[in-house]
């Protein structure tokens, strides 16, 4: 079987709603609120409180939205200077939430919260400067952008440097691949738990891309994301099984991972699970440990999967 290891092209999306707000929650924000403390507090303009409101109107806390009511919260806030918030309704108009789309309304509040060291303001930004959305695009500026929110801890902008010293803006652009700093970034994301930055830093171990060759740590982070339901980790980790690169060889195992892969529809999980379906590389007992592994494997992430930049997971997965 001819097998490859990938990466992830470069795809850094502007961030959806719920994902911002995980990580823009202010550390006092569950502790010193309540809805009806914080509606008490935003009647006397308190910032915070309104952003509190933002969020949980938004759906964030109260799993109900009403972003007609998370957008005038919102605005309240950033009207007051809260770089939160202003980031926030960067987000806002940047997805047209409980406001009109208007990307360049989007980039004025970005620039706001930028202005005060705002992390995710920084981020988005670099987005948009990268693929030209809302302003002209410049891709020096993204980086000095993501720079600045990657050098803050921001996982996001850590992840976006990775894959972008990694790929370049596109095909033919070779001055700015950089394997040593693609492999810096994606550990400082992988190492926050961010579930996207760990396949493709298993692939640079893989490869000796900016870092020596390194088997074990090549597993290690391919693993780590597979079992967090990355399905081209899931993929990668199905061709070290089968090949025996790095571990010994375990057709079971392999065809778990394919199986797992394959029921996302990745590509190369799709067609090593085809593979074996249609050369019977296993046993008829085998397939049937097979597919009790990916079962167990199910039942496991039931209760075992956190969000990405959250707590590990706690048991040992199958």
């Amino acid at each position: 079987m001819n097998c490859s290891s990938r990466i992830r092209s470069l795809a850094v999306p502007i961030l959806g709603l719920a994902a911002m707000f995980i990580w823009q929650k202010p550390a006092h924000a569950s502790d010193e609120f309540t809805p009806e403390t914080a509606r008490a507090a935003a009647t006397k303009g308190d910032a915070r409180a309104e952003y509190f409101l933002a969020r949980y109107y938004a759906g964030t806390d109260s799993g109900n939205p009403d972003y007609l009511k998370a957008a005038e919260f919102m605005r309240d806030s950033a009207s007051q200077g809260y770089a939160p918030a202003e980031a926030g309704l960067g987000s806002f108009y940047a997805h047209g939430t409980g406001v009109n789309q208007d990307m360049s309304r989007a980039i004025q509040w970005y620039r706001k919260a930028a202005a005060q060291g705002n992390a995710l303001a920084e981020y988005c930004l670099g987005y948009a400067c990268a693929h030209g959305e809302g302003v002209p695009k410049n891709v020096d500026e993204a980086l000095a952008w993501w720079q600045q929110a990657a050098e803050q801890g921001q996982v996001y902008a850590q992840n976006a440097l990775g894959q972008f010293y990694f790929s370049g803006d596109n095909a033919n652009d070779t001055n700015h691949i950089n394997y040593a700093l693609a492999a810096k970034w994606l550990l400082k994301a992988a190492e926050q738990d961010y579930v996207p930055a760990m396949n493709n830093l298993g692939y640079l171990y893989q490869n000796g891309l900016g870092v020596p060759k390194d088997w074990p740590e090549a597993f290690k982070w391919y693993r780590r994301a597979a079992r967090r339901g990355d399905a081209m980790a899931q993929a990668n980790l199905g061709m070290m099984y089968e090949s025996g690169d790095g571990v010994p060889v375990d057709k079971v195992e392999a065809y778990k991972w394919f199986s797992l892969s394959a029921e996302q529809n990745n590509v190369e999980g799709r067609h090593s699970y085809g593979m074996y379906n249609m050369y019977h590389y296993l046993t008829p007992e085998q397939f049937a440990e097979a597919r009790q592994r990916v079962a167990d494997f199910h039942l496991w992430a039931l209760t075992n999967q956190p969000a990405s930049g959250t707590k590990r997971e706690t048991q040992s997965a199958p």
